[in-house]
């Protein structure tokens, strides 16, 4: 029988070169061209990530592990400006993993069946674990009969824990990640992941707190337009304390209120946490 460990989405080894102090780098290159030395140096990056005035952000270097489903790591990898290096299913038999005390076929269930609520979904979840317990049964016996890993790997599962990777990206290029992966529109697992990234960033580098979040958190104005009603967008009810308007909504006219800036950041970070915690 195969050992199968259900496992969550993880960010690790969360690292930010120049640690705290690497915002200092970005008010270096904004004061070179041209910035005033009597504007003060945190007031200046501030500044600099608020006007999107990004390419000078690319200064600050993060680095961090990453574990996700080979399914979606696709996603991921769109982000094209992102350095990594991954875990090969190639060379290195699935069920070995990165902790070789312990070896088992890691998978992350998806989200929708965590915590089934109803006869249906717990069906569902039992259906889910039979199918991937066949798929690796065959994987091994592919491997027992002499079949190469790099062709074995095809009956893997979408859930298969093996998009790992090893990442160096910059500032400009983290903060567009975010943007797009922090909206409810993203996929559960990516969110999960983006959520974690955002609770290390504001922990590693505390000034970016209030500066970060989904696209309409940083815009002010949420570019999602008509699909956002689609979704259960906390932001979108125009009685709230926390509305932030579409675009569309803007042009067509739509009273403004004063964006309450404390009060969607804490619904923001509410809603992360849930997300960050893979539990469904």
């Amino acid at each position: 029988m195969v050992k199968i460990k259900i496992v969550k989405p993880q960010i690790w080894n969360f690292e930010i070169v120049k640690g705290k102090d690497a915002w200092k780098e970005v008010v270096y290159g904004a004061r070179l061209s041209g910035v005033s030395s009597k504007m003060e140096g945190k007031k200046v990056f501030k500044m600099i990530v608020e006007n999107d005035y990004t390419s000078a952000i690319e200064h600050i270097i993060i680095k961090f592990d990453l574990k996700m489903t080979k399914g979606c790591s696709p996603e991921f990898l769109e982000h094209r400006i992102v350095s990594h290096t991954g875990y090969s299913t190639r060379y290195i038999k699935v069920s070995e993993g990165i902790d070789k005390r312990a070896p088992a076929f890691e998978i992350i269930m998806p989200w929708h069946l965590l915590k089934p609520k109803d006869e249906k979904t717990k069906e569902q979840r039992k259906i889910f674990l039979k199918n991937i317990e066949e798929n690796l049964k065959n994987y091994e016996d592919f491997l027992s009969k002499g079949l190469p890993r790099e062709s074995a790997r095809y009956i893997l599962p979408f859930c298969q824990a093996v998009g790992i990777y090893h990442v160096t990206i910059n500032l400009r290029s983290l903060l567009n990640l975010l943007g797009l992966r922090l909206c409810v529109r993203a996929s559960p697992e990516f969110r999960c992941i983006a959520s974690q990234i955002y609770f290390n960033l504001i922990k590693k580098l505390p000034i970016m707190r209030g500066l970060v979040g989904c696209r309409g958190f940083m815009r002010g104005a949420c570019p999602e337009n008509e699909v956002r009603e689609k979704t259960n967008c906390p932001f979108k009810n125009q009685k709230s304390k926390i509305y932030i308007p579409t675009i569309k909504e803007i042009k067509k006219g739509v009273k403004l209120k004063k964006f309450d800036e404390k009060e969607v950041l804490k619904a923001q970070e509410k809603i992360f946490k849930v997300w960050a915690n893979w539990e469904g």
